[in-house]
């Protein structure tokens, strides 16, 4: 009885909400299909299904020209300030894809 009372406990102070963090191949596929949104601080934000993408800084001597090649950092709920995905949900919620419907 005191070991089920011992696993009920351990098992309710675990977080049953965190899910694990996507795998980068996922991250990247779906980057693939995710939609821009507007800007942030003057760099390009896109919303996937797993996650929000920003374009990573420039830094000095690198090109911005070649939209092919921009580095992005995903971000993932489980990872920032609830304030911080406030900012990415506003930026997105203007520019999300509507559904076509055939009316």
């Amino acid at each position: 009885m005191i070991f089920g009372l011992m696993m009920l406990a351990i098992t309710a102070a675990t977080d049953a909400s965190a899910a694990p963090s996507p795998t980068a191949d996922a991250l990247q596929a779906d980057l693939q299909t995710a939609y821009a949104c507007k800007e942030i601080d003057g760099r390009k934000v896109w919303k996937g299904g797993l996650a929000y993408y920003i374009q990573s800084y420039v830094y000095d001597g690198q090109s911005t020209d070649d939209a092919t090649d921009v580095a992005t950092d995903a971000v993932l709920p489980a990872d920032n300030a609830p304030e911080t995905m406030r900012e990415f949900e506003e930026a997105c919620l203007t520019l999300a894809p509507t559904a076509i419907n055939g009316n």
